[in-house]
Parts: C-alpha cells; sequence; structure tokens
C-alpha cells in the first residue's frame, strides 16, 4: 500500500438515541481516534446537526494535524434515512417527526466541506464487522445488534443489501408470538420486546416486583447492572439472561433459515453477556434449525460499540477514496 494510500481516512459518526460517536478511521479500518458527547436526537433536528457539525470539524482539524488526508465522512444513523437522498424518512414515533425529510447529508456536507454520506446503523454495523471485526475471513454475514431496540444487517458473499432505503434488517420485528406484547410499532409479539435492553430492563423490574429483591440488584437494574451482576453469578440475574436466550435463539433461528450464514455476529450492549446468552442461544438455534449448512458459527462482536461508525466510515473510504479496507488489508 502506497504512502498516499496509508495517508487516507475517513470520519465516522453514530447518531444513537443516548449519545454521539465520533471517530477518525484509517484506510486499514484501524480507529485512530474516538470521540463521544451526548445526544439531542430527542430535540428538533437542528440541534442535532449543529452538534454532529462540529464534532466533524473538530475530528477533521484533528485529523489534519496528525498528517491525514480526510476523504469524507459517513454517518451511521438509528434514524431512518434514504440513502440516495441524504434524508430522513418518516420516523416510526410521534415526537421524532420534526425529522422527517430533514437533509441531514447535505447539511453536514456544507459544514464540513466534504463529501457525506449517512446510513441506517443496523447495516453500517454489520459493514464494520464484516470488514474489520468478527466478519473478517467470511464471505457472508448476519449481524444482530441488541441494544434499546433490536437491528442488524446482511452481508451476502461481500455485498450489501441493496436498494432497502436503508430499512431493511429490522430483524426485531420478527414476529414470535402473535398473541405476545405489544410492540411501539403497532403489532404483538416483536422479538425486540424480549431480547433488547429494554425488554430485559422491564422483564426484571416486573419480577423483582413481585419477588424478594436480588442481592446485587434493586428495584429497577439496568441491563449493564443485570448483565454484571450474572457475571458475578446472581442467581436471579441469570435466570433473566438464560429466559432471554431462549427467546434469542428462536429468531436466530429464524434467521439461520432465512440467510444460511456461515456466521452470525451478536452486538450492541447486550453482547457483552457473551456466552452467558450466546452457549443456550447456540445450541437451540443448532437444534432447531434446518440443516442447510453443516455449521453456523454464533458470536459476540468484537466492536460492540464502534462498528456503526467504523462501517460508516470505512464506507465512506470505499465512495470518496477509492479504498477497499479487505485489499487493503486491516489492523
Amino acid at each position: 500500500m502506497g504512502d498516499k494510500v496509508a495517508s487516507l481516512c475517513a470520519l465516522g459518526l453514530d447518531l444513537g438515541g443516548s449519545g454521539l460517536k465520533g471517530g477518525v478511521v484509517s484506510s486499514t479500518g484501524k480507529l485512530l481516534k474516538l470521540k463521544r458527547m451526548p445526544s439531542p436526537v430527542h430535540a428538533h433536528p437542528d440541534r442535532i446537526a449543529e452538534a454532529l457539525a462540529a464534532l466533524l470539524r473538530t475530528l477533521a482539524t484533528e485529523a489534519l494535524a496528525e498528517g491525514w488526508q480526510v476523504v469524507g465522512a459517513g454517518v451511521s444513523s438509528t434514524l431512518d434515512v434514504d440513502p440516495q437522498s441524504g434524508c430522513f424518512l418518516p420516523p416510526h414515533f410521534a415526537h421524532l417527526q420534526p425529522w422527517q425529510g430533514y437533509p441531514i447529508a447535505q447539511d453536514l456536507q456544507d459544514a464540513l466541506g466534504l463529501p457525506v454520506l449517512v446510513e441506517n446503523d443496523g447495516p453500517m454495523c454489520a459493514w464494520g464487522e464484516y470488514l474489520v471485526g468478527a466478519g473478517k475471513g467470511f464471505d457472508s454475514l448476519v449481524m444482530v445488534t441488541l441494544g434499546s431496540g433490536v437491528g442488524g444487517g446482511a452481508i451476502l458473499e461481500g455485498n450489501r443489501l441493496a436498494n432497502t432505503l436503508g430499512r431493511a434488517s429490522y430483524f426485531g420485528h420478527l414476529c414470535i408470538d402473535l398473541d405476545g406484547l405489544e410492540c411501539p410499532c403497532g403489532r404483538r409479539g416483536c422479538w425486540e420486546m424480549y431480547v433488547s435492553a429494554t425488554a430485559l430492563e422491564q422483564r426484571a423490574a416486573e419480577v423483582l416486583a413481585s419477588k424478594q429483591l436480588s442481592p446485587r440488584l434493586g428495584m429497577n437494574p439496568t441491563a449493564q447492572q443485570i448483565v454484571a451482576a450474572a457475571q458475578a453469578g446472581d442467581e436471579f440475574a441469570l435466570q433473566l439472561l438464560d429466559e432471554l436466550a431462549g427467546y434469542l435463539a428462536i429468531g436466530l433461528t429464524d434467521l439461520a433459515n432465512l440467510f444460511a450464514p456461515p456466521l452470525i455476529v451478536v452486538g450492541g450492549g447486550l453482547s457483552l453477556a457473551g456466552e452467558l446468552i450466546l452457549a443456550p442461544a447456540r445450541q437451540q438455534m443448532d437444534d432447531l434449525r434446518l440443516p442447510i449448512l453443516p455449521e453456523i458459527a454464533l458470536v459476540a462482536s468484537q466492536l460492540p460499540f464502534e462498528a456503526g461508525l467504523i462501517g460508516a466510515a470505512l464506507l465512506a473510504l470505499e465512495r470518496y477514496g477509492g479504498v477497499h479496507v479487505r485489499d487493503n488489508g486491516s489492523t
């Protein structure tokens, strides 16, 4: 790889519901810099655009000071976006209606003076994991992200799903129980109502309200606290994760049968539970899935919090710098 390509980089942003992350990503997929800040995603779009633009400008300045050449930026967004127009699509929730049609890509491009792409976070997490995470060495993978909801993406024989307006891979809205819990999307029994961090917290609060408290947990523990308690051997927390793993296996079995991927990667905050949820889910998935492939690997993300940011930056490097990370190798 020549010196010119080696000096190329792209900026990556992750627009989440609770926080913003921004970073500088090299032509080999290495995260060179990372910055975090609170997310005003529930405020007016102008506020979030200003915050994102300021973060991009700061990162660009620091990258140039290091001698790196910034080719553009990629944004991984929790809000639905049309990647062709760079405008936000109609949101699922009424309080986010002001975002509809907002030209986020053009606003950021004007502020930065460099090309900017905006894509949905699930597919970008899959792309980042495929290129420089757990997906290295695989031609195809399915990614499932367990956060406040459940998202994901699919990379099939090296290709992202095309012509979906960024909205495909909404794995969290697979129905696993027609008469199940009511989902904000309007249906019942959606997978994310059982396996997301939000679902875990609600289930814990529900059970704790009617039973003796866990020694390590209060009445309303966070998903992070539940995972930590389980890792410390707390029986109640372990039971909660075991129950979640059973529901996780139901959706994973469907994805295994739909895509027959050699690899399924579980990311997001709950992936930090590791084998506490993956081992029972893997066993149940293997027992129930169709034998299309002799083996499907199920692993935790290597980039549980940065996959989307890195994926978006690597897509920007490909589109604006002509850099394909798998051609260059990764570090």
